[in-house]
């Protein structure tokens, strides 16, 4: 549905030190390596990381390349109604399909959330809430490699993403009727609307 604008930006994740004092809290695995995810910038990859790097660019311009074809054929069909059933039913198979073809995982996730499902991956959570506004790479503590990748609104979007009371009141009781708790309006084009999130396998070479 969007086009991608990439660009680098390095963040600093801080590790949680134990206290020698007292006895250290039992953490679970998925604990630990939520910690250990480190951001990377592309000039510092190594070959295995480029060729993730280059999997997950890939993969995510053929899910949004996908996702916009699904939302200018619906809108071609006349009915605006339409364009919220592709984010709501077809994106999710969409992003299914190619994250089999790719062999890593990707999904979608805001700052403003529409559907309670797109929550961002532990790792990502701390820059989706610092609305970080260029791409984010961090590899994993098993040789994974995530990315956080900023979609930008699109003109034709804002029917269903712009200020509420420029929303046709047919696709805002559609909007509240299947999101009852939505929080994504109020953008322009132009807009950070939110972020491509991907995940590859851990430790693997990617092939394209």
């Amino acid at each position: 549905m969007y086009r991608l604008i990439v660009v680098v930006m390095v963040c600093g994740i801080a590790l949680i030190a134990c206290s020698r004092a007292t006895e250290a809290p039992v953490e679970s695995r998925e604990d630990v390596a939520v910690q250990t995810w480190q951001p990377i910038a592309p000039p510092d990859m190594n070959e295995t990381q480029k060729a993730q790097q280059e999997l997950v660019l890939s993969a995510t311009n053929a899910l949004a390349s996908e996702m916009m074809g699904e939302l200018t054929a619906a809108l071609d069909s006349g009915s605006p109604d339409q364009a919220i059933g592709v984010c709501k039913t077809t994106a999710p198979a969409v992003a299914s399909r190619i994250s089999q073809q790719f062999g890593l995982k990707i999904g979608r996730t805001s700052q403003k959330l529409r559907n309670p499902s797109n929550l961002p991956p532990d790792w990502a959570k701390d820059f989706v809430a610092a609305v970080v506004e260029q791409p984010t790479y961090v590899v994993g503590p098993h040789g994974e490699m995530g990315a956080l990748l900023p979609i930008r609104l699109k003109a034709e979007c804002q029917m269903c993403h712009g200020p509420a009371e420029m929303i046709d009141e047919d696709v805002m009781a559609e909007i509240t009727t299947s999101y009852p708790s939505d929080q994504a309006v109020g953008f322009v084009e132009g807009d950070l609307r939110g972020w491509f999130w991907i995940e590859t396998l851990p430790g693997e070479r990617a092939e394209i």
